[in-house]
């Protein structure tokens, strides 16, 4: 489910005031604790099976990557837009329309969180190498999938708030013209890394 540069914004303000470390701490298993524990948040859980998915107030979709483990949490993402090709051919169409509303959702981004600490694309030069638990592809992998795409993120000052990451990954072989694939925008947050050589 795709949603407009306006619900980002709308996403972003509404988050503003998670105390992320609950939320880093990771919620109890499905029960009348994850529900208390949503409630805190304002959020509404819609699935739990394996990955946590929540409703917030603003009405997007959260959900929480797990490997089976729901705590601690090591990530939250929530799809922003994509566009996946019919066709091989129409690969360099999907590349096209993120062009165009890359710089909208940035855009929307910033409005919130103000500048990024980087962007950029993934033949930059100074693409960031490490994110704390964000992973980044190793550099060959990221130039000869060109994945993610376009990045930026915010590093706060204050511990208490998170990494923030706005990323446009492709699906494998999107360059391609063989197999048709797809274009992902995605938002996450992470825990802000500590001290340990990493920015």
């Amino acid at each position: 489910m795709s949603r407009t540069p306006q619900q980002l914004i709308e996403e972003l303000r509404g988050l503003a005031d998670v105390d992320w470390a609950t939320v880093w701490n990771g919620p109890p298993y499905p029960g009348q604790g994850l529900d208390m524990w949503c409630a805190q948040f304002n959020w509404v859980p819609t699935s739990f099976e394996r990955v946590l998915s929540v409703r917030t107030d603003s009405e997007g979709e959260l959900w929480f990557p797990s490997s089976g483990n729901w705590a601690p949490v090591h990530a939250v993402v929530q799809e922003q837009w994509g566009a996946w090709a019919d066709t091989g051919a129409d690969n360099p169409l999907v590349l096209e329309r993120a062009a165009v509303v890359w710089p909208q959702y940035l855009t929307a981004a910033c409005s919130v969180l103000g500048e990024p600490a980087w962007e950029g694309s993934w033949e930059s030069k100074d693409f960031p190498e490490g994110l704390g638990s964000y992973t980044i592809p190793d550099r060959e992998k990221r130039i000869v999938r060109k994945s993610p795409y376009r990045l930026a993120y915010w590093m706060p000052a204050s511990p208490g708030k998170p990494l923030s990451v706005l990323e446009l990954t492709l699906g494998a072989g999107a360059t391609e013209t063989v197999k048709p694939r797809g274009a992902l925008l995605n938002l996450e947050f992470h825990p802000r890394p500590i001290e340990s050589g990493q920015p």
